[in-house]
């Protein structure tokens, strides 16, 4: 996923660097003179995952040939999640079939189907998926319990019927949007089956009818970043296990790290089920919880750390002094105005993310905008702790090398 490749590299070298030189960080705040190498780490729990996640990136860059890029197994609810390369002459197109592997009709429900405009911008088109999916989410569709079981809908579905050992086409726009080479094309469809389904994501010539090739399609292998497979847990929600006390002084929260907040485990199902992990996480929505206490009022910065970064985040916040708006819903997006993205080659890159008081509960939607790195890190300080670059107060340098070996 472009940078991706690097995010370890940078978290190790970048913090290096970061911390004597800084990058593009948010204006108003000197955050190492704000106590950045002190805060407290608030560490993260996973509390629930759910629906399987069909995740297609390996090869990420697709030629000489096309193919079939994917596939996987959804028996429930699901999301098929592509992001590709065209690295042919010729205009390609996505096509996504399912099989039914059962002898009996399949009855899909299509929830939600995302797709971003193709360019050869790749992190343009990440954080453009990573804004889809906040503005368009999935449980405003629909309310899902258990395997093909449905609760009152929302908005409108697409259901479809699968004859036994039957294939179908879905997300039929795909059809209609064609990857010029270089371009860069990522997107989602989230489904319910009532039986077992075999997924396939395939990237073939626009003229080619995309059913007929589900059949005959030659399966390219996976590339070196190993980003496809079979997964549990497109959904994860995260809670941090105690409240902030604004009193205590700055912490910050790590996600996306492959340590409280580990990366998915699964199979690569077209490569007899060799293990792969979804370095990054990405194809997954989630939902983090954060509590606080304390009498301070503090501000919160997005903050990243394993290189750059550009992606939406949704911050709902339940207001503990606020009695006309006690629940307020802010959106935040990283890159795409004045700079494309934060963290390059640093990490001291900040954006304030709002301003908020002890007693808060705050929720933050986001899904790893592809093209980016991980960790990220959300920071929290109280205003008391907050040095503005006019203000001029001593520079105590911190031991970098530790910070490094914390990384």
């Amino acid at each position: 996923m472009g940078l991706k490749k690097w995010g370890k590299f940078f978290a190790a070298i970048t913090a290096l660097t970061g911390a004597l030189f800084g990058g593009a960080q948010a204006k108003d705040i000197d955050i190492v003179r704000s106590g950045y190498y002190g805060y407290t780490q608030l560490p993260v729990a996973i509390t629930s995952e759910k629906d399987r996640l069909i995740l297609s990136d390996s090869p990420e860059y697709v030629g000489p040939e096309g193919g079939v890029l994917s596939g996987g197994t959804i028996d429930g609810n699901g999301r098929i999640y592509f992001y590709h390369v065209n690295d042919m002459a010729e205009d390609q197109k996505i096509a996504i079939v399912l099989e039914n592997k059962s002898k009996v009709p399949n009855k899909v429900t299509i929830h939600r189907q995302l797709q971003t405009t193709p360019s050869p911008d790749y992190f343009k088109v990440g954080r453009q998926l990573s804004r889809l999916d906040l503005e368009q989410p999935l449980e405003d569709t629909v309310n899902r319990t258990d395997k093909g079981k449905l609760k009152k809908k929302q908005k409108k579905e697409e259901v479809i019927t699968i004859q036994p050992l039957g294939h179908q086409l879905i997300f039929g726009d795909l059809e209609k949007t064609n990857v010029k080479k270089g371009d860069l094309f990522s997107g989602i469809v989230d489904l319910t089956t009532s039986e077992e389904t075999f997924a396939k994501v395939m990237m073939l010539p626009v003229k080619v009818k995309s059913l007929g090739a589900s059949y005959t399609a030659k399966t390219l292998p996976i590339d070196d970043v190993r980003l496809r497979g079979t997964f549990d847990g497109a959904i994860r929600t995260l809670d941090v296990g105690l409240p902030y006390d604004t009193n205590l002084g700055g912490a910050y929260i790590e996600v996306a790290n492959n340590r409280e907040d580990s990366f998915l485990k699964g199979v690569d199902e077209l490569d007899h089920n060799t293990a792969v992990e979804d370095t990054g996480n990405y194809g997954v929505s989630y939902s983090l919880t954060l509590r606080t206490a304390g009498n301070e009022a503090f501000r919160m910065y997005f903050n990243p750390q394993g290189g750059a970064y550009s992606g939406s985040f949704a911050i709902h916040t339940k207001h503990s002094n606020r009695k006309n708006t006690p629940v307020t819903t802010e959106f935040y997006h990283v890159g795409g105005k004045d700079m494309d993205y934060l963290g390059h080659k640093t990490v001291l890159d900040t954006m304030q993310m709002g301003e908020y008081h002890g007693g808060d509960i705050i929720t933050i939607d986001f899904m790893p905008a592809g093209a980016s790195n991980l960790p990220i890190k959300f920071l929290l300080i109280p205003e008391a702790l907050v040095v503005n670059y006019q203000d001029k107060q001593p520079l105590t340098f911190p031991n970098i090398f530790s910070t490094i070996n914390k990384e």
